[in-house]
C-alpha cells in the first residue's frame, strides 16, 4: 500500500456509477494497469482532462487493499487530432484495443508504450493514412511479442526469390514449397516487411505505400494475427 506516480497512456475507459471511472493504462515499466478515478466524469473534477481515452499522463496513485485510485493527474498530450477525423478516430480506438487485448497485466511493455504514442503522434499530425498506420503497428507489434517470423520459406528458411503466404497456416513459403491457396507477397510489401522490422521508435512510420500494397498487406496481417494471436477485433475493420 502507499502512494506512487506513473506515466503512461489511456488504453480504455468505462464509466462506473453516475461520476467515476475505471481506468486501463498502459504505464511506463508496469504494463497494463487498472485505475479508479472517482469523479473523473464530473466537468469540474481535476482529473477529467487527463482520464479521457488515448490520454498521455502522469498520474499519482495511491495503492490500497484491492484496488489503485487516481489523486492527482498531469495531462501530457491530449491526443485531440484523431477524435476529430472518424477514420483517424476508428483507427486509434483500433489500437488501444489492441493493446488492451494484447499487453499482460503487471508486465513492463516499454516498448510498446513507445510504439503507441507514435503511432498517435503520427495519426494526430496527419502524415501518413490511418490504416497505414494500424498496419504498421500491427507488424512491429507482431516483432515485439516474438510471433512474427522472418518473410523468408517456412519449409526451408529460402529467403531469396519470390515469397507466397499463405493465410491457413500464417506461413511464407518460397516457390519450391508454395501452397495451392498461397499468393505472391508483392515486392512493396516486402520492403514495408524489412523496413518495420528493421527500425525501431518512430522511424518505423517512415514510408509509404500504394493503395493496392496497402490492401495486401492488411490482408497478410489480418490472416497471421489470426493464426498466431488468435485475435481479430470488430474495430480493425470498422472502415473496411
Amino acid at each position: 500500500m502507499g502512494t506512487e506516480k506513473l506515466r503512461g497512456i489511456v488504453i480504455g475507459e468505462r464509466i462506473k456509477g453516475e461520476s467515476n471511472k475505471q481506468l486501463v493504462v498502459l504505464a511506463k515499466g508496469l504494463g497494463r494497469v487498472l485505475l479508479s478515478a472517482r469523479g473523473a466524469k464530473n466537468a469540474k473534477s481535476k482529473l477529467l482532462a487527463a482520464t479521457q481515452l488515448f490520454c498521455y499522463a502522469d498520474f499519482v496513485v495511491y495503492t490500497g487493499k484491492g484496488f489503485t485510485s487516481v489523486t492527482q493527474a498531469e495531462l501530457l498530450h491530449s491526443f485531440y487530432g484523431p477524435r476529430t477525423d472518424m477514420e483517424k478516430l476508428a483507427e486509434a480506438v483500433y489500437l488501444a484495443e489492441l493493446v488492451e487485448r494484447t499487453c499482460p497485466e503487471g508486465m513492463e511493455q516499454n516498448a510498446v508504450l513507445e510504439l503507441l504514442y507514435y503511432a498517435f503522434l503520427v495519426m494526430e499530425k496527419g502524415t501518413l493514412p490511418p490504416k497505414l498506420i494500424s498496419r504498421i503497428f500491427e507488424l512491429k507489434l507482431l516483432q515485439l511479442s516474438g510471433l512474427f517470423a522472418p518473410e523468408a520459406c517456412a519449409v526451408c528458411e529460402r529467403a531469396e526469390g519470390p515469397l507466397y503466404f499463405d493465410g491457413r497456416p500464417g506461413a511464407f513459403f518460397c516457390p519450391d514449397h508454395r501452397t495451392k491457396e498461397s499468393r505472391l507477397v508483392s515486392e512493396a510489401v516486402r520492403q514495408a516487411f524489412a523496413f518495420v522490422l528493421e527500425r525501431e521508435g518512430r522511424q518505423v512510420f517512415g514510408f509509404q505505400l500504394s493503395p493496392e500494397a496497402l490492401e495486401q498487406l492488411g490482408v497478410i496481417l489480418r490472416e497471421y494475427m489470426d493464426v498466431h494471436m488468435g485475435l481479430r477485433l470488430k474495430s480493425r475493420d470498422f472502415f473496411a
